[in-house]
């Protein structure tokens, strides 16, 4: 028996398979069907697996440093996952940092450099830096009547990169409330060890006081027994005062000597 022929497609059909299908018939439709799920990893089409399939932010993610050694190599010396990384480094404007400080309580901060977008905008030089705060875009501080201070800081950043510990220091610029999350688990340290060391100092009071005061060295040998001390040699009160006697008479200066008769008197002429 022979099929009936095809019924006609409308007018909404024929737009449809005009304007989104671009003409295609179905075996063309099958085709493109198969090689986009070979192209995105589908196995049981005979494609690579969507775990193996990488995209160049992920060779960016996996190759990208903070700081690069590399940066004056040329691109053809280098792999093309390292070429990738150092393009987008050099595209990079390394005079101050932004940072998130989302998990500034664990003491976990994220910086980045900027990009060209951001040194043309003036984001993170003349706004916050941190990028959650309200005052980081630079239109909000322009058209503020009372902007925010801002503080510069060079700040000693740590971090681990592919395995190995690394430091830097970054310029921040941020204002006066980010700038207390930043140092905010290090003033909550500080004040903690100075509580822990009060409360140390309290404690040795109070056993000192139980135990009794504690003397200086001075008052402990004074109150020795005079028994241990030798004891001076005790003189007589009339032994002591002939000596003094004899010391004065030592030191007493000599008077000058009288003659015994007085000299004799000169008479006065006698004149008849």
């Amino acid at each position: 028996m022979p099929l009936p022929p095809p019924s006609p497609q409308s007018g909404h059909s024929r737009s449809v398979f005009r304007n989104n299908l671009n003409g295609e018939t179905a075996y063309q439709r099958h085709q493109r069907y198969v090689r986009s799920a070979q192209l995105y990893g589908d196995s049981h089409l005979g494609g690579e697996s969507s775990t193996a399939k990488r995209t160049d932010f992920d060779i960016l993610k996996a190759s990208h440093q903070f700081l690069r050694d590399d940066d004056e190599e040329e691109e053809d010396r280098l792999s093309y996952d390292e070429a990738v990384a150092l393009k987008y480094y050099r595209s990079l404007f390394k005079e101050f940092a932004v940072c998130d400080l989302k998990h500034y309580k664990s003491g976990n901060i994220a910086l980045r450099w900027r990009t060209e977008d951001e040194v043309i905008s003036g984001a993170g030089q003349f706004s916050c830096g941190n990028t959650r705060c309200k005052w980081h875009a630079p239109d909000e501080v322009e058209n503020s009547t009372k902007p925010p201070a801002l503080i510069t800081l060079e700040v000693p950043f740590g971090y681990i990169e592919h395995g190995e510990a690394k430091s830097a220091l970054v310029k921040l610029v941020l204002c006066s409330k980010c700038k207390k999350k930043l140092t905010w688990k290090r003033d909550k340290e500080k004040a903690a060890l100075l509580a822990a060391g009060s409360g140390a100092r309290h404690a040795e009071d109070e056993s000192g006081d139980e135990e009794g005061p504690t003397l200086p060295l001075e008052t402990l040998d004074s109150s020795r027994s005079r028994e241990e001390r030798p004891q001076p040699q005790r003189r007589s009160r009339s032994r002591s005062r002939e000596d003094s006697q004899d010391e004065r008479r030592r030191h007493r200066r000599p008077s000058p000597r009288r003659s015994a008769s007085p000299p004799p008197r000169r008479q006065r002429p006698y004149y008849d």
